[in-house]
């Protein structure tokens, strides 16, 4: 199941990257080549999420669960360049720098305590998964993982939900998408309670049904991943289908009595740049 899950997400987050890459070129903004960077990222760790990726890093090499290391590194540099997306969206100039600072570094935090914990638990007899979470320190790994996810994913979801009220009336297709985002980030804290709650209750000898587990993280996770994709590329897609239609109404002449389309105000009424 895993590899069909995280498989499909791969396929669809190539595709995607491609388009936010070349929406960056043409529109260079912190937040086009943040959103271009976080499906990069993201693809390549739903990539070694795949369990035949993962066995084939491992062979290549030679380091035991490399793929879930760099799965998980990833999902840590995902979470990171949303992040950056929505403060970019949603704080003004004068507090963009620091609050990108804060989590840049917060991530640096994350990532300088979970590499050594994996690199100083990992062996031939140890999968950081929640079948091995009888052992202390992968135990430990899962749920220092786990807390910052849950953390983000709880901004995301803050930030994408505000974003999507306020766009809902003048910028439909801005507000669709943060919508899903939105979702997908309340997916997110799903995935991160469903396996947190596990490693917590079997902490406590009284665990639930793992197999449930099993199916149910990496569902929450892929339908996370899929409905982010929608949800970031939907702005985009509706800049597109607007522009030529823009374009068009531009080409008429004005009507008599009624001032041109292109007086009285710089950018057109319900665009914004997070629609171009």
């Amino acid at each position: 199941m895993d590899g069909m899950i995280f498989g499909s997400c791969t396929l669809a987050g190539v595709i995607v990257t491609a388009l936010c890459t070349r929406r960056a070129l043409h529109h260079p903004r912190v937040f086009t080549w943040s959103i271009a960077v976080a499906f990069a990222v993201c693809t390549l760790g739903v990539l070694f999420a795949v369990p035949s990726v993962a066995r084939t890093a491992e062979d290549v090499t030679g380091l035991d669960n490399a793929g879930k290391l760099v799965a998980h590194m990833c999902a840590v540099l995902w979470c990171a360049a949303l992040q950056i997306t929505m403060v970019d969206l949603a704080y003004r100039p004068e507090y963009l720098r620091t609050a990108m600072y804060r989590r840049v570094f917060a991530a640096a935090v994350e990532l300088s305590v979970m590499v050594p914990l994996f690199l100083a638990t990992n062996g031939e007899d140890v999968e950081f998964t929640t079948a091995y979470v009888d052992h202390p320190s992968v135990a430990a790994y899962l749920l220092v993982y786990l807390s910052y996810v849950l953390v983000t994913c709880g901004e995301l979801a803050f930030m994408c939900g505000r974003t999507a009220r306020r766009s809902r009336a003048t910028r439909p297709w801005t507000g669709a998408g943060f919508a899903l985002c939105t979702l997908a980030a309340v997916l997110g804290v799903g995935y991160t309670i469903a396996k947190g709650s596990y490693i917590v209750s079997y902490t406590l000898d009284s665990p639930w049904s793992l197999g449930v587990e099993e199916a149910v993280s990496p569902a929450l996770s892929g339908l996370a991943v899929l409905f982010l994709f929608a949800g970031l590329t939907l702005p985009m897609l509706g800049g597109m289908l607007q522009r030529p239609r823009g374009r068009g109404a531009a080409a008429l002449p004005p009507a008599p009595g009624r001032p041109s389309p292109t007086c009285g105000g710089g950018r057109a009424a319900g665009r914004d740049s997070v629609d171009r």
